[in-house]
């Protein structure tokens, strides 16, 4: 290997690593928003509309915003990168940051299943094994969960994990993401993406959140009152921390990719129950929450998850027509 394009791979690995941690440091900012009594989806969509801005503040709008906001791929990608925080946020809610990013696992099989039924991809027998382990270990987890949470833990965890999927086929079919040629350009594409479904969720819920105070609805647990939405905690951790981690993800996991490519980025984000749980570690070491250390149990059952989609990364890479072309090279050669 030339030692520029060395030198790239090594800054790619580290990024990696990066995204990976910023994963965990925002399941900390989301737990340390619990404590302080934010509503989940206030929460988050200050999180996400300060991400949108961050993001955009460093790339630029461009020329083609309302080509973007008119393509219906747009709002689908946007509201499910909403969802996917907004579920996980309500996870954790009933267990530790740790636990609840296991429960989001549920989103590799039913991917998996999404792209055999809709797109014919099919995977390499160990591949699906390995999914089956995964599968079997969540449903352990769930298992072992207090009888008081297991059920809307796992409602959430399961829409999460759907929602998670959506974003990855919207993400991967958005033609504007598609022909993006460098991190600056997806980056703004995403950036697009969040602002437009940031504001009009913000839109909708400050109206509804008006028509009950109004009496004209119901009170909705999902909705936020006027003073959950002008909380000053949800609002500065959310915008701020949770805004800007997000932005970091982001630029971190565009930047990577571009430089290991997506496969060794999903092997490294295998690990990131792991960083979950350091992370969570670290805030209740600091007292800036207060939550149990995940059980023997569970983190055998951690163990067993992250071990088993390293295999799936690797099964599907050797799975690909250019590894087995490649391959085929090397023994051509020897």
């Amino acid at each position: 290997m030339p030692k520029d394009a060395s030198a790239t791979a090594g800054t790619g690995w580290l990024e990696a690593a990066g995204f990976v941690f910023a994963i965990g440091a925002l399941s900390l900012v989301y737990a340390i928003g619990h404590q302080q009594g934010s509503h989940p989806v206030a929460f988050v969509l200050y999180a996400i509309l300060g991400s949108s801005l961050l993001i955009l503040a460093a790339t630029g709008l461009g020329g083609d915003v309302i080509a973007i906001a008119r393509h219906k791929m747009s709002w689908l990608a946007g509201t499910a990168i909403i969802l996917v925080e907004f579920f996980y946020f309500l996870t954790i809610s009933y267990v530790s940051p740790a636990h609840g990013n296991l429960v989001l696992r549920f989103a590799i099989p039913i991917a998996m299943v999404a792209g055999f039924v809709l797109f014919g991809r099919r995977a390499t027998p160990l591949a699906a094994a390995s999914t089956a382990v995964v599968t079997l270990a969540t449903l352990y987890v769930v298992a072992i969960t207090d009888p008081d949470v297991r059920l809307p833990m796992t409602a959430t965890g399961l829409a999460g994990s759907v929602a998670l999927v959506v974003r990855g086929f919207a993400g991967e079919f958005h033609p504007w993401n598609r022909a993006a040629t460098n991190v600056r350009e997806k980056l703004r594409v995403t950036g697009i993406l969040l602002l437009l479904a940031s504001i009009l969720c913000l839109a909708l819920a400050s109206v509804t959140a008006v028509a009950i105070a109004a009496w004209a609805l119901p009170p909705l647990r999902f909705v936020p009152t006027g003073a959950q939405m002008l909380h000053l905690p949800t609002i500065v951790l959310g915008a701020l921390a949770g805004g800007g981690v997000f932005a970091l993800m982001n630029a971190l996991n565009f930047s990577a990719v571009v430089k290991i490519t997506t496969e060794n980025i999903m092997a490294v984000m295998a690990l990131s129950p792991l960083t979950v749980w350091l992370f969570q570690e670290f805030g209740v070491a600091a007292g800036w929450i207060a939550v149990t250390r995940p059980e023997p149990r569970l983190v055998a059952a951690m163990a067993v998850i992250v071990a088993s989609v390293l295999v799936i990364v690797f099964a599907s890479r050797r799975g690909t027509p250019d590894s087995r072309n490649a391959h085929s090279r090397r023994r051509a050669r020897v």
